[in-house]
């Protein structure tokens, strides 16, 4: 299975192009290649990510023809004509918005070293419990290219703690070799390093950031994040987004002392935030951190923020966070998508170090056979007729 649909274009103006696939016309920006019209290309995030040709795409399209068209007629009978709750109003306004695309990336945590102490996470640098691991360049490089060229993702987030030790000659190294040997997305979600790092990752092809704030509320923000304030982080996000980078930021749902209000200020700093995608999810205590007694959020609180963010944003990609479905294993895949959510995350982190990764204790899909884990999704998404086409803008 494709986590992409190729498409054909149609049309250049400038850097932006013309997209069309299944008689759907779609946009996105081409930075990279040199393209005219008949050619074929895979996008993602609204960029073009990769050029085939057509007797690379012809296949693909084939075998998604039938497919695609029926994946959309289930979407719409799970629409409800009149709906009656905030999730099927949410759900009504995802299939406005998106279709019945469903964005699925890949993610490989490459280092739990961190030099951050916050509260609420695993890999906080007084956890001396863990072990601790970093994976060498060529293990990412072989897991970027098992992912996209065996797993056939089409975007990839490389995530770790705040570990300086990959330095800017690393990380670039990382960035052009990927974007050389395994075309994709990349993703950067490396915490709150020097803004003239990003300016460098942009510069070399990397074109999203994932960088949460975790809590709107000001107290809170410093209670848990010792030496570190809230106006730094929100400045560094604006900038990114500002750059050209596509921002995917968010929220822990259910931090102590945190009220209905502070969600719902969550939400709204999210949005001011020009998020495209919203990441957030229910904050599950790690017994090794000072939150370790900290009561679990309810389901529905969950659901009720995916709803509501989906209310606010129409146009928004949300994404069904791991930590719900280590919450809710049996529901929290379903249930956050028919409650507005249209992305997921899936973890493609060689299994001997995933387990390591211990932001959370128990996580859904550690150490679990990702091809098994990927056709279990996959069957669930074509249950609720959704398809991996974010092909473009």
């Amino acid at each position: 299975m494709c986590y992409a649909i190729p498409g054909r274009i149609t049309g250049i103006k400038d850097n932006i192009v013309s997209v069309e696939y299944f008689g759907e016309q779609k946009k996105a920006r081409n930075e990279f290649f040199d393209l005219k019209i008949g050619d074929y290309a895979y996008a993602q995030g609204g960029f073009i990510i990769q050029k085939i040709s057509e007797r690379e795409a012809l296949p693909v399209l084939e075998s998604w023809k039938e497919l695609f068209f029926k994946l959309q007629e289930i979407d719409s009978q799970l629409i409800q004509k009149d709906p009656k709750t905030l999730y099927q109003r949410a759900n009504n306004l995802r299939q406005k918005y998106h279709g019945n695309s469903c964005c699925t990336h890949g993610i490989i945590e490459f280092s739990n070293y961190c030099g951050m102490d916050c509260f609420y996470c695993g890999i906080r640098k007084s956890n001396s419990k863990l072990a601790r691991y970093r994976m060498s360049l060529d293990e990412i490089l072989e897991a970027a290219r098992f992912a996209v060229h065996k797993l056939r993702f089409k975007a990839l987030v490389l995530q770790s703690g705040e570990d300086p030790w990959y330095d800017e000659e690393k990380l670039v190294y990382l960035v052009k070799k990927i974007r050389q040997d395994s075309p994709s997305l990349i993703i950067l979600s490396l915490g709150e390093r020097d803004f003239g790092l990003y300016e460098r990752l942009y510069k070399e092809g990397a074109r999203s950031v994932l960088l949460r704030f975790e809590t709107a509320n000001l107290d809170l923000y410093a209670q848990l994040r010792p030496g570190r304030e809230l106006k730094n982080r929100v400045e560094l996000i604006g900038k990114l987004h500002k750059l050209g980078y596509l921002v995917m930021t968010g929220f822990l749902i259910g931090l102590p002392g945190e009220k209905e209000e502070d969600i719902k200020k969550n939400i709204e700093l999210t949005n001011a935030l020009a998020a495209d995608m919203f990441s957030f999810g229910p904050f599950i205590p790690h017994p090794d951190t000072p939150l370790a007694n900290t009561p679990l959020v309810h389901t529905e609180t969950v659901l009720n923020t995916i709803a509501n963010a989906r209310v606010l944003n129409p146009k928004a990609q949300i994404l069904v966070n791991t930590s719900f479905e280590t919450l809710d294993r049996a529901n929290a895949l379903r249930s956050g998508l028919m409650a507005g959510a249209n992305s997921l995350m899936i973890n493609v982190t060689p299994r001997k170090y995933q387990r390591f990764y211990d932001i959370y204790p128990e996580r859904a899909g550690v150490e679990e056979d990702v091809e098994m884990r990927i056709e279990n999704i996959v069957k669930l998404l074509r249950s609720i007729g959704r398809a991996p086409t974010d092909l473009g803008l």
